[in-house]
């Protein structure tokens, strides 16, 4: 197989091919077995294949469940239904090449080959490493792209130049895999609302959690750089008694879909947009349109607990009563782990 030094696995620009050097190294990740069968060497870095094996009963019977009725699902009815895929890819934070840590990142891309789709090929995959892939039907590659380290060393560098510097090691550290358990709650506030409660039970400990909402804020976010057109949202600080446990947090749905205008006189048509807000559940908010944001601190509210922020469904028009939507809470299901794959 001709591999190039970027991450597609469709690539079809020409140059220099890598230097392939066989792995064969095998590792799991959330539950399920992954394949590194070769490292291709290039000058500037490497480029190595992840495989998995996949069911091909699990993948139908989730396309049968949600293929038909893809347009009719709700905001979190798609999350979790992304949750049920049978596959889910490897987030890598760092990685070391031979006991070096690569400092300027890594490019990756992702295919999933099942017989039913066409529009997904990896047959050239699937012919490259036949000798793993012969007993399934359906697989998922992963590719990276990942620079060398920097070096001094001259020596070091003719080798890597000619791609004859082996690669010994590879380590890499993992994000920590979220889930996002559903709780589906809705609310009101009002203008003249200026605190709320809201409880729920958490859906794996079974604990009843109460929400002390207060201190809403009204803004208006400008979506251009003109004003000449703004959205409209609320934001709530509220106190968690008692609180989630270490690394879990609510997540509330604050995004809208908005169309523009065409200019005056244009026959252009209306494009759809979106605008949402990241954060707010816990730690640092973003406000996203392109590029917007700011960050809020941690203070006591009137229980003397720790407060966190959120924000309503942003809309077009400053009405009287915003609506808040408590999509459920992120519940770590796979720590981050660490990988070292002597070769």
């Amino acid at each position: 197989m001709r591999v190039r030094y970027n991450s597609s696995l469709w690539s079809k620009e020409k140059g220099i091919c890598g230097l392939p050097q066989k792995v064969n190294r095998e590792f799991e990740y959330a539950g399920m077995k992954r394949i590194i069968p070769a490292v291709y060497r290039f000058s500037k870095g490497i480029v190595f294949d992840t495989l998995t094996p996949l069911d091909e009963t699990r993948l139908r019977e989730f396309f049968e469940k949600y293929q038909r009725r893809e347009q009719e699902l709700t905001p979190l009815e798609r999350c979790c239904a992304e949750q049920e895929y049978p596959f889910q890819d490897i987030s890598i934070k760092e990685i070391w090449i031979n006991q070096e840590q690569v400092e300027g990142g890594y490019s990756s891309s992702c295919g999933v080959s099942i017989p039913w789709d066409e529009d997904n090929d990896l047959s050239h995959i699937q012919k490259a490493y036949s000798s793993i892939l012969k007993d399934t039907t359906c697989f998922a590659c992963q590719r990276y792209c990942v620079p060398y380290p920097e070096t001094h060393f001259k020596t070091k560098k003719i080798k890597r130049f000619l791609r004859l510097d082996k690669v010994n090691s590879i380590e890499f550290s993992t994000h920590p895999v979220q889930q996002l358990f559903p709780l589906d709650i809705r609310f009101d506030m009002t203008e003249q609302d200026t605190q709320k409660e809201v409880s729920f039970k958490h859906p794996l400990t079974g604990v009843t959690h109460t929400l002390y909402f207060q201190a809403p804020e009204s803004l208006e976010i400008p979506l251009d750089a003109t004003g000449s057109r703004s959205f409209y949202t609320t934001k709530l600080m509220y106190e968690i008694d008692p609180a989630l446990p270490e690394g879990e947090s609510l997540r509330f749905d604050s995004t809208t879909q908005y169309t523009t205008e065409p200019p005056e006189g244009s026959l252009m048509p209306t494009a759809a947009s979106s605008i949402g807000i990241i954060g707010g559940a816990d730690g640092p908010t973003s406000i996203i349109i392109g590029g917007v944001g700011g960050d809020t601190g941690i203070q006591c509210g009137l229980h003397g607990l720790p407060l966190h922020s959120c924000f309503s469904v942003p809309g077009y028009k400053d009405h009287k009563t915003s609506l808040f939507l408590l999509e459920g809470i992120n519940i770590i299901i796979y720590d981050s782990m660490e990988y070292h794959l002597e070769i």
